[in-house]
C-alpha cells in the first residue's frame, strides 16, 4: 500500500536531513507540476476575474461553490459542447478541491468499503493513494513500451473479468506520457466495462485533466457516444492546465443514471451526499471562486464553439509554445539514444531512465541525480507504472520557462549518460 510514494518521501527526508534544500533557487524541477504564466499566459477575461477576487474576498462567507447553481450551469454547458448532446444538467456535475478532490469524492459516493478498483497506468499516483487511504483495494493494469504504455482491449477485458470490480480508472490523455487514446481504444475499454455490468455493477471514471492541452484538440473529441454509457464519470480541472495549479479547482460530471443512486449510509441522492460532504471536509473551493469557474468554462466553451474565434486562437498560440519547449526537448535528447515516448498533449513526456528497473532502484536514482546535479526528475515508478514496464523512465515538464528547462534537462543527460 502506496509503496511508491512512502518510498519517495522516504528518500526527501533524507535528502532534507543532509542540508539539500529542495526549495532552493539552485534546484532545477524538471518535472515541475506547474506552468510558467509569462510563456503560456491565461487568457485577460479570467486573469482579470482572479484579479477582482483578490480584492473581495470574503473571509467571513460560509458556502459551498459545487452548491451554486449559476457556476454548475456554466459547468454542464461546457461539458455537454464538449460531447455535442444535452446529456448534463446541474444535478449530475460538482465542483471539487482539484481533481484529486474530485477522486476521492467519487470513491467515498459511489463505493463502498472493501471496494476493489482497476487503474490504468500511468497514474496521478495520489488517485491511487487516496482510494487506499481509504481502505479501497488497487490493482494496475499491465501495460507495455511495444503499446506506448496504452492498454490493448483484450489485456483489459482479461484484467477486467480476473476479480470483482467495482470502478475502473481511465487517463486520456495519458498524463504523464502525454498519449490519446484513439477512439477505437477508448470506447473499446467502455464497451468492455458495458458488458462487464450485465452481470456486476461496476462504474468508470475518464480523468480528462489534460484534454485541454491537446495538441489537435479534434484528437480528443469523442462525440454524443459518450453519453451511452450510463456508468461512466468524467472528471477534469479547470486550474491545472490554465496554470494556476495553486486554485485546486476540479470538477466531476456524473452520467444522470448514476446520478439517480441513493447512497446507502444517508439515504440522499448521491450528489446531494456529495455536496454535503464536500463542505464538511473542505472538498471544495471557496464561493468566491465561482466567477473564476464560470469564465473558464465559457472561455473553453468557446474554443470548441467557434475555432477561428479569439478563445480559440488564443489557446491554440499557448498550446504552440508548449509544442516549441517539446522540441526542444527532443532535440536535446536524440543524439544521447535515449527512449521516449512522444507527446500529443503538453506539458511532460516521459523519457528513459537508465541504470534503474525496480522501484526502488528508480528512486535511488532521483536521490542520486537531486544531490549531484541538483535536479528534481520523478520516476516512472511514482505514477503506478507496472514493475515489469521496460524501459524505466522518467518525467519531463515543457511547461516551465525555456531556459530553466534547457539547464534542468542538460544537467539531468551529463548523469544519466555517465
Amino acid at each position: 500500500m502506496l509503496r511508491e510514494y512512502q518510498i519517495l518521501r522516504n528518500y526527501l527526508h533524507q535528502i532534507w536531513s543532509q542540508g539539500i534544500d529542495i526549495a532552493s533557487d539552485e534546484i532545477r524541477f524538471l518535472s515541475d507540476f506547474r506552468i510558467d504564466l509569462n510563456e503560456h499566459p491565461i487568457p485577460e477575461s479570467l486573469a482579470r476575474t482572479l484579479r477582482d477576487i483578490d480584492k473581495s474576498w470574503h473571509l467571513k462567507e460560509y458556502g459551498n461553490t459545487s452548491g451554486d447553481p449559476y457556476v454548475r450551469e456554466a459547468l454542464v454547458k461546457l461539458e455537454n459542447k464538449r460531447i455535442e448532446k444535452e446529456l448534463y444538467s446541474i444535478n449530475d456535475a460538482m465542483i471539487s478541491f482539484g481533481a484529486t478532490g474530485a477522486a476521492s469524492l467519487i470513491y467515498k459516493g459511489f463505493l463502498k468499503p472493501g471496494a476493489r478498483i482497476l487503474m490504468v497506468p500511468p497514474i496521478y499516483y495520489v488517485f491511487a493513494g487516496a482510494a487506499e487511504q481509504l481502505g479501497i483495494s488497487v490493482d494496475m493494469l499491465e501495460v507495455d513500451r511495444e503499446h506506448d504504455f496504452l492498454p490493448t482491449i483484450d489485456g483489459f477485458e482479461e484484467a477486467l473479468n480476473s476479480q470483482d470490480y467495482d470502478l475502473v480508472l481511465i487517463t486520456n490523455p495519458t498524463y504523464p506520457m502525454g498519449r490519446i487514446y484513439p477512439p477505437e481504444l477508448l470506447f473499446g475499454l467502455l464497451d468492455c466495462v458495458a458488458s462487464y455490468n450485465k452481470k456486476r455493477q461496476c462504474i468508470a471514471i475518464l480523468d480528462e485533466v489534460y484534454a485541454q492541452m491537446a495538441f489537435d484538440l479534434d484528437r480528443v473529441h469523442y462525440g454524443p457516444h459518450l453519453a451511452d454509457y450510463e456508468f461512466l464519470i468524467r472528471m477534469n480541472s479547470l486550474s491545472k492546465t490554465l496554470g494556476t495549479a495553486g486554485l485546486r479547482i476540479g470538477y466531476f460530471c456524473a452520467h444522470p443514471v448514476l446520478c439517480e443512486r441513493v447512497h446507502e449510509g444517508t439515504g440522499w441522492p448521491v450528489m446531494d451526499f456529495l455536496n454535503d460532504l464536500g463542505d464538511l471536509e473542505y472538498g471544495t473551493p471557496p464561493p468566491v471562486f465561482g466567477p473564476y469557474i464560470v469564465a473558464a468554462c465559457d472561455f473553453f466553451r468557446m474554443v470548441r464553439t467557434d475555432p477561428k474565434g479569439e478563445e480559440a486562437e488564443f489557446w491554440a498560440r499557448n498550446l504552440e509554445r508548449h509544442g516549441e519547449k517539446y522540441k526542444i526537448v527532443k532535440e536535446m535528447i536524440d543524439p544521447t539514444g535515449l527512449d521516449y515516448i512522444e507527446p500529443e498533449c503538453a506539458f511532460s513526456m516521459m523519457v528513459e531512465l537508465r541504470g534503474a528497473k525496480t522501484p526502488e532502484e528508480q528512486f535511488e536514482r532521483f536521490k542520486q541525480l537531486l544531490k549531484a546535479k541538483k535536479v528534481y526528475a520523478l520516476p516512472g515508478a511514482l505514477y503506478r507504472m507496472p514493475d515489469s514496464a521496460r524501459p524505466a523512465m522518467v518525467r519531463v515538464s515543457f511547461g516551465q520557462p525555456e531556459a530553466l528547462l534547457r539547464e534542468g534537462l542538460e544537467r539531468s543527460l551529463d548523469f544519466w549518460m555517465e
